[in-house]
């Protein structure tokens, strides 16, 4: 059996004539992409570990009562419909921005976001929020109904209005940076309602 030697940057055991041709390294060491697949492997340890945790059981069965369970998202709690209407808003805006928020079915829960943020007491977010419906639908209410919104939205026309879209992207923009901040006061939210399985009420 041949002995292995350690590749020189990550220690891995490699065959010698690998390790001649390759000046000591293992082949992902050379080709520069051992990184790569490191990064790849925690990524996928972590999302497993998440999927398993209370947070992530929790939103699947909140999600499920929303679009399956009988009275849908008006049947949660007012803590659940803070909770989701927020989390929907900050993904949403996270993967395609306000303007898929609002032209989305998403945008029908726009009142209860407006409500979790002011709730969570998340003023920045919530005031750009606000910006973005006074771009979109000036200062009228904003449309309950989703083809109503996408009828009235200038990013939806024909011929989008590109200094709205480009208004939008700024506060995208803006919102990203909110994230980190967004999801504690969620997860303090859902804490102190215990929301996810195990959890006590907070009683402060």
């Amino acid at each position: 059996m041949t002995d292995r030697l350690p590749c020189r940057a990550c220690g891995h055991l490699i065959l010698p004539t690998t390790a001649a041709r390759n000046d000591g390294l293992c082949i992902p060491c050379k080709g520069g992409y051992r990184q790569n697949i490191e990064d790849g492997k925690r990524f996928h340890a972590e999302r497993r570990r998440y999927l398993a945790s209370p947070q992530a059981l929790y939103w699947s069965a909140l999600v499920n009562r929303v679009y399956d369970g009988r009275e849908g998202f008006a049947g949660l709690s007012p803590a659940e419909r803070s909770y989701y209407a927020v989390s929907v808003l900050s993904g949403e805006v996270h993967n395609g921005g306000f303007d898929q928020y609002f032209g989305n079915s998403s945008g029908d829960q726009y009142q209860a976001a407006r409500a979790g943020l002011r709730e969570l007491e998340a003023e920045d977010a919530l005031a750009l929020l606000e910006r973005a419906a006074a771009l979109l639908f000036g200062d009228g209410p904003v449309p309950v109904s989703q083809a109503e919104r996408q009828l009235r939205m200038p990013t939806w026309a024909d011929e989008p209005d590109r200094d709205c879209e480009a208004a939008l992207d700024a506060l995208d923009t803006r919102f990203y940076a909110l994230a980190d901040a967004l999801g504690e006061r969620l997860l303090a939210h859902a804490r102190h309602h215990a929301l996810f399985a195990l959890d006590e009420p907070d009683e402060a």
